[in-house]
């Protein structure tokens, strides 16, 4: 059965910086922004499923007890599981993330 998905405001904003870097300081199309916006959030909704990913080995959202996922081998999602479904906490680039 598939888990309802809630996105943070944070993680919402996030993802609009990420579009608006990918336009305006990496000059793409905005269609191929949105492309990848699209392929984020679809990475995302496969967290319905009945597939939980390992604790975060990152401190901070580790002692929260959120989950992580690694997109792209760029971003890592942090979420946790929820009764009323996995909400989608933070996120961050690899690069910006220590242990």
């Amino acid at each position: 059965m598939a888990r309802p998905i809630i996105v943070s405001t944070n993680v919402a904003d996030k993802l609009s910086d990420v579009v608006a870097y990918l336009k305006d300081d990496l000059k793409l199309s905005q269609e191929a922004a949105w492309k990848y916006r699209d392929r984020f959030l679809d990475f995302i909704r496969t967290f319905s499923a009945e597939v939980d990913h390992p604790l975060c080995r990152f401190k901070k959202w580790c002692e929260l007890g959120y989950r992580c996922a690694v997109f792209e081998k760029e971003w890592i999602i942090a979420y946790e599981i929820a009764d009323k479904g996995i909400i989608v906490q933070d996120m961050s680039n690899t690069a910006l993330l220590k242990e």
